[in-house]
């Protein structure tokens, strides 16, 4: 695991993940707002990176389901 602080756009984003039972589909964004702008991307490519989020994509590449893996539940301290 890394041991990199999360920003608040990121810890917010695995929050998000946390209330819908460790698994979110897509659309990842808030009502209304595009889930794959560009800074989403950016958080969900980081927390892939750092072991924090298990990601699944579509044919295109895009993030279509978001996981918490044991370090993204530590990183949000819910060892």
């Amino acid at each position: 695991m890394s041991d990199e602080a999360l920003d608040d756009s990121q810890r917010e984003l695995l929050a998000r993940v946390l209330q819908h039972g460790g698994v979110l589909a897509a659309p990842f964004g808030h009502v209304g707002e595009d889930s794959l702008l560009p800074e989403l991307v950016a958080d969900i490519e980081a927390l892939e990176v750092t072991g924090r989020l298990r990601v699944e994509r579509d044919p295109d590449g895009d993030p279509r389901r978001l996981e918490l893996t044991p370090q993204g539940y530590e990183a949000l301290e819910m060892e």
